[in-house]
């Protein structure tokens, strides 16, 4: 008998960031396996901001209730496994949790950027370092999506059962796209993700005088937390000519604004894992990544990296990689076979292995 399984699908409906694509891809590897019945939990009074289909195989579970309301029900015998099928497990996917039952519980930590630096955040640091606290003591089995974050939660929580480190996929875009050229053929140098302190934009802005030729960069992203001084920079590199600004691009454009790009410029301070890299080596375009633990384990070689804390080390290897053409050709060859390691097939098998764990 397939074993069901509820899995929190909130973030796929809500959010174009990581967390998002990992719920939407992991649920559906998920569908697609035999041994497993898929149950999603979809239960906010939101809207849905993402349009996204329901996996085959999969069902989706949503009703317009308040996430206040959900601790009551709770408390009234309806859990997130009740809510979700009566599933006999259930897989928190995101810092906010359904109030879950008795029954088994997985836990992804996606990254501990807040408590690494909680400057990064802000007031907000607190309150996500405590509910990551309550879940983990909650929680049956955790899993991580690199080793740098598993290195973090043994710090972070060291009694919290051992993580499970599965990483993501990048094969939900193809090796190649016949998107246009986004700005009929002009060169530019992308920035993708969220305005926020981590991201270190405003280092790419920076070093971007500092280069001998100087590209328009191309900056895809909303505005998030903390970032008052970054939008004022990025406002007035773009008044200057020097950057375009996009906060609202559609997911299914982002892979032609990926794989046109002269570089994905990547100078994001922490990362959990880092689905834009990977995205772009798998599109064939050369990354440059700040060099930290976590973007070493998921390029490898297959990277340029500088200390992008530093803009003129940041503006030397930007301008190294945008004009050494064998630089180019390796980097391009390595990205694309380092990407084809990362198989959202692998994450939902080494998912499935876990939640059968669990629930015997």
């Amino acid at each position: 008998m397939p074993l069901p399984i509820a899995l929190d699908y909130r973030p796929a409906l809500l959010s174009a960031t990581g967390l998002g694509r990992a719920a939407r891809e992991l649920a559906r590897g998920l569908a697609a396996r035999p041994d497993l019945e898929v149950h999603l939990f979809g239960h906010c009074l939101a809207r849905a901001r993402v349009p996204v289909a329901v996996p085959p195989g999969a069902r989706l579970h949503r009703w317009p209730l308040p996430g206040r309301s959900l601790p009551w029900l709770a408390r009234c015998g309806f859990t997130a496994q009740r809510l979700a099928g009566r599933a006999r497990v259930c897989h928190w996917t995101d810092y906010v949790h359904p109030p879950a039952g008795p029954g088994p519980v997985v836990l992804t930590v996606h990254d501990l950027a807040f408590a690494r630096a909680p400057e990064w955040h802000g007031p907000a640091a607190a309150g996500l370092a405590e509910r990551t606290r309550v879940a983990l003591q909650r929680a049956t089995a955790v899993v991580a999506p690199s080793q740098a974050t598993a290195a973090d939660l043994r710090t972070f929580a060291p009694d919290a059962p051992k993580a499970r480190v599965i990483p993501f996929g990048a094969d939900h875009l193809p090796e190649r796209t016949a998107a246009p050229h986004p700005l009929g053929g002009r060169p530019y140098l992308l920035c993708l993700g969220t305005l926020e302190p981590r991201k270190n934009l405003r280092s790419v802005l920076a070093a971007l005088p500092k280069l001998p030729e100087l590209p328009l960069l191309v900056v895809l992203g909303r505005i998030g937390w903390q970032c008052e001084p970054i939008v004022a920079d990025l406002r007035e590199a773009v008044r200057a000519g020097r950057a375009s600004w996009h906060d609202d691009v559609a997911d299914h454009d982002l892979p032609g604004w990926l794989q046109h790009a002269e570089a994905l410029v990547y100078p994001s301070l922490w990362e959990g894992f880092g689905f834009p890299p990977l995205e772009a080596m798998r599109l064939g375009t050369p990354v440059l990544l700040h060099d930290c633990a976590p973007l070493r384990e998921l390029a490898a070689d297959a990277a340029q990296f500088a200390d992008a804390r530093e803009p003129a080390a940041l503006a030397s290897a930007l301008d190294a990689l945008c004009r050494d053409r064998e630089l180019r050709r390796v980097l391009i060859g390595r990205g694309r076979q380092r990407a084809a390691t990362y198989r959202w097939a692998d994450c939902a098998t080494a998912h499935a292995a876990l939640y059968h764990e669990v629930a015997s």
